[in-house]
């Protein structure tokens, strides 16, 4: 028996050898088809196709990885999406079992996304490798799903800015047409009535500037508005000019700055500051202008200082509220004046701070006097 036995190991050793060689064969068609099928998915990720459209164009490889059916529904944008790929089941035999999986898609409250994928294997490496087709997959739908709807939430943050800048900018317009009026309502004689409409005439070529530059921001026109060097003591002098108020300029200065931001800075300030320097009594303002010459750490760099007395009667916003957006000293006030005039300095590569003294509000404007 025991030579009966001994003279069977060859063949079983064959045996062996040949099922572990049938077993290694497939296991490397298996390895291959994986990583050819991995290497397409990817690929398909760098096209950039849009999340809808990815489904249909990776179900040829997540089938040919044994996949028998993928199922993606819910809402895109307030569309109801239905996408079913792939051949469900007939019927399930009563020893047969299938493995699922369910992931939930959401891209805030505008995409709400269920997608079901369906495979016939539970374990071995069929479905290892099936399950990691699927996860790139599900990860590659995920990216291009947030993508898009952050996407959409930036450019809607964007056009939100813009229209809370407008508004202000329309707010400024309206007050400076106030004052155009409270100016004509004040005059008793005619000397004082052709002072006013001299002064409306010098001031209309700088509102229809800003009426134009506000048709068009409020318009699909682009605008382009580049940097350039602006002579700060005519700057000064239009925005004080055009809000009624005679300032006192010392010094000279130039920066390199976009023309329409400077004059939304010198806007918004004058809007905030102007109808304390507009009383009878009020001192005129001066405006310090000087150069700083270039150094190893910083660019030149132009500067504008000037003093805003405390207004009477009004309350006190510390310094540290001063620029925090809708927080306001004034009745009826946005308190959007400041912040917005800080930032957009900040956009030309200026700062503008504030400290408090006795005298009032000291304010600080840097800019840039030259291109970075």
């Amino acid at each position: 028996m025991a030579s009966s036995v001994l003279n069977s190991l060859p063949f079983v050793f064959l045996v062996a050898g040949l099922t572990l060689l049938a077993t290694s064969l497939a296991m490397s068609r298996r390895v291959k088809r994986y990583r050819r099928n991995m290497q397409a998915l990817l690929q398909l990720g760098g096209r950039g196709l849009a999340p809808l459209d990815l489904p249909a164009q990776a179900w040829p490889l997540l089938a040919d990885g044994g996949w028998q059916e993928m199922s993606l529904t819910g809402h895109w944008f307030g569309d109801p999406v239905q996408i079913e790929l792939g051949q469900p089941a007939a019927s399930e035999s009563a020893g047969s079992q299938r493995r699922d999986v369910v992931c939930q898609i959401d891209g805030g409250d505008d995409v709400q996304l269920t997608l079901i994928l369906r495979h016939r294997a539970t374990r071995g490496e069929v479905w290892l490798f099936a399950e990691q087709l699927a996860q790139v997959f599900v990860l590659m739908l995920e990216t291009g799903v947030r993508a898009r709807t952050e996407a959409m939430s930036v450019a809607l943050a964007e056009r939100a800015r813009l229209s809370l800048y407008l508004q202000h900018d329309m707010r400024n317009l309206a007050q400076w047409v106030g004052w155009v009026c409270a100016d004509f309502a004040a005059c008793e004689d005619d000397a004082s009535l052709l002072s006013a409409g001299k002064r409306l005439r010098d001031n209309a070529p700088l509102a229809q500037e800003r009426v134009h530059r506000l048709r068009d921001a409020l318009g699909q026109k682009p605008v382009i508005d580049n940097p350039r060097e602006v002579d700060l003591q005519r700057a000064v002098s239009k925005a004080a000019h055009l809000a009624g108020v005679d300032v006192d300029l010392s010094g000279a200065a130039h920066a390199w700055i976009a023309r329409g931001l400077l004059a939304r800075v010198l806007d918004n300030l004058f809007s905030n500051l102007a109808p304390n320097w507009r009383e009878a009594a009020a001192r005129k303002p001066t405006f310090h202008l000087r150069m700083q010459g270039a150094t190893e750490q910083a660019h030149a760099q132009a500067e504008i200082q000037f003093v805003s007395p405390w207004p009477a009667g009004e309350n006190r916003l510390p310094t540290s509220q001063l620029f925090e957006p809708f927080t306001s000293g004034r009745p009826g006030g946005l308190g959007l004046g400041l912040y917005q005039a800080r930032k957009s300095l900040n956009e030309g590569g200026g700062q503008l701070s504030a400290e408090a003294t006795d005298a009032g509000l000291s304010f600080r404007l840097t800019l840039p006097a030259s291109p970075p």
